[in-house]
């Protein structure tokens, strides 16, 4: 298994903070209301869904240097395993099991102040 550049995770979890403290463009409504149309709306990025923060972190943050393993340790941490499609966490949780280390990963994310120790629960071994 590859290892992750320890300066890399650095940067990664450094770029995690700054999206999450961001509000992001979400469009709002439908043709259907009262207003009969959409509106963009900015929002935090606790009040987006879980698929679209997946969506964020996968493509927004450049994870070269990063082994598939930590990437994807460090995508569970950030997001609420219930609450994204089964593919996509069947695709996480699959690159996640080789991954001897997880729980200590969480622990470094949680230090550096990212992760959610709390999410593994939906990780089972």
């Amino acid at each position: 298994m590859a290892s992750s550049d320890p300066k890399r995770l650095d940067q990664v979890y450094h770029h995690l903070q700054l999206i999450k403290a961001g509000e992001y463009a979400v469009i709002q409504g439908n043709s259907a209301g009262p207003d009969g149309g959409y509106r963009i709306v900015e929002k935090p990025w606790q009040a987006l869904p879980e698929p679209i923060k997946l969506e964020i972190l996968q493509h927004a943050v450049d994870w070269s240097g990063i082994s598939s393993q930590d990437m994807a340790c460090i995508l569970l941490s950030e997001i609420d395993l219930n609450k994204i499609p089964d593919a996509a966490r069947n695709r996480l949780n699959s690159m996640v099991l080789a991954h001897r280390n997880y729980g200590e990963l969480l622990q470094e994310a949680a230090a550096r102040g990212g992760g959610q120790t709390g999410k593994e629960q939906g990780l089972e071994r």
